[in-house]
């Protein structure tokens, strides 16, 4: 064997020591949930007790790991499943001969099978096939297994994966983002097929166009989905308006970048996106962008504010999207538009359901007072199975069962809450060297 043999064989092999970290990995964390898990049986809780046990643990390991929620949750469910009904598959995963990835999608591949035996087919089969094809080549190879074994199950399987289709954005670098969706193959295939007649269309109109086709289909997709280039029409919202157009910047930026007397970008709401200066310039001279500005004290603490009722107002509650940006439970991202605002202090409904007296409960509808948290995370502290408390200054700390951690948002390490009122100011731009603050 010559030198370079000897190096890819060495590469060969220390990919299948990091396959093989990979399964252990995934055993220690199955191993901590379940035990998590059987030690609240143990106790005689509840279905839903349990459950939340389990979820709580699942939190504490992506923090340990450094890692998503999501991508831990996946992780338990998918190691069950191989260590349960793919025994063969497992072993070789152990053994570093597939790695995380080929796995997971073998055991996703098993959850959709209904008969236990196409289970143990699948088994039987899938790994010699996984380890000589690439990831890609494996999931053309499951489709075809599932299809193949389960024809009858072909319809209800494409029915129930329509209940997930969605749409999503993922921030990149350099001003760029993913535009993602998840749709059926047939209406993917005809959108497919009108980008290109569209971009082919658009390149034909001008002879000097320097586009590429890549181009064209995506500058295609951007003005179908905003209606560029439209004339108005009775009866329908100008482009350039409230609901298309009109661009409501839900950033934190510093005047001075507005004044063009600062390089600092501005940031998204929730920490992910970043606005160069030349491209905020940009939109600032464009019509109908509004940019909102939350005041601060001295030393850059978020004022506070304090409302009638449960419920914040549209001002207030844009307010503490910006302040707060994603749900504060640490290693969240969920954006704060699609959380929940929950109270620390109850606002109890008047009377209380139970028999108290009204207003032994009623926290203030105050930004020192509302949290953004997600659905499921808010779930388990208003249950019980995650608790948190506040400092004198409104932050707050989780309790897990394991450590005690600070809230995390995406602007936690630079804001503080402070009991005094904010001001929200909207900033309209009509030129770069003409900007009017027009309080709220």
């Amino acid at each position: 064997m010559n030198p370079t043999d000897t190096l890819l064989a060495d590469a060969a092999t220390a990919s299948a020591r990091v396959w093989a970290g990979e399964a252990e990995q995934a055993r220690a964390v199955l191993r901590f949930v379940e035990t998590r898990r059987t030690d609240a049986l143990t106790q005689g809780l509840s279905a839903r007790q349990v459950e939340d046990a389990r979820q709580v643990a699942i939190l504490e390991a992506a923090l340990e790991l450094h890692v998503a929620q999501g991508f831990v949750a996946n992780l338990v469910s998918a190691t069950r499943t191989l260590v349960v009904d793919l025994p063969t598959v497992w072993a070789g995963h152990l053994r570093g001969e597939v790695d995380r990835a080929k796995a997971r999608e073998i055991a996703s591949t098993a959850w959709k099978l209904h008969a236990p035996e196409n289970v143990t087919r699948l088994d039987e089969t899938v790994l010699a096939y996984a380890t000589t094809h690439t990831l890609g080549q494996l999931k053309g190879w499951l489709r075809r297994f599932l299809i193949r074994v389960e024809p009858d199950h072909a319809i209800e399987r494409r029915q129930a994966a329509q209940q997930d289709r969605n749409v999503t954005i993922t921030a990149l670098d350099d001003g760029m983002s993913l535009l993602q969706a998840l749709i059926p193959t047939t209406d993917a295939l005809l959108i497919d097929r009108d980008l290109t007649l569209a971009a082919k269309a658009s390149r034909r109109q001008t002879p000097d166009d320097e586009r590429t086709l890549a181009h064209a289909r995506a500058d295609a997709l951007v003005d179908t989905l905003l209606r560029k280039g439209e004339t108005d029409t009775p009866g329908r919202t100008p482009v350039g308006t409230s609901g298309r157009g009109r661009f409501h910047v839900g950033i934190t930026v510093s005047l001075a970048t507005l004044l063009g007397l600062s390089s600092e970008p501005g940031v998204s709401a929730d920490g992910q996106h970043v606005l160069d200066p030349a491209l905020l310039a940009e939109l600032a001279t464009a019509e109908g962008t509004l940019f909102s500005r939350l005041l601060t004290d001295e030393n850059g603490g978020i004022l506070d504010v304090t409302e009638l009722g449960r419920f914040p107002t549209q001002p207030l509650r844009r307010a503490l999207n910006l302040i707060d940006g994603t749900c504060d439970v640490p290693g969240c991202t969920r954006p704060a538009t699609g959380c929940d605002v929950d109270h620390q202090i109850p606002h109890d409904p008047d009377p209380p359901p139970d028999g108290r007296q009204p207003g032994q409960q009623r926290g203030p509808t105050a930004a020192g007072n509302l949290h953004h948290r997600c659905p499921p995370h808010h779930g388990l502290k208003t249950r019980g199975a995650l608790t948190v408390s506040h400092d004198q200054d409104g932050n707050a700390h989780w309790h897990l069962p394991t450590r005690t951690l600070p809230a995390e948002t995406a602007f936690t390490r630079a804001w503080t809450r402070r009991p005094r009122t904010i001001q929200f100011v909207e900033i309209h731009h009509t030129h770069p060297d003409h900007i009017q603050y027009r309080p709220r």
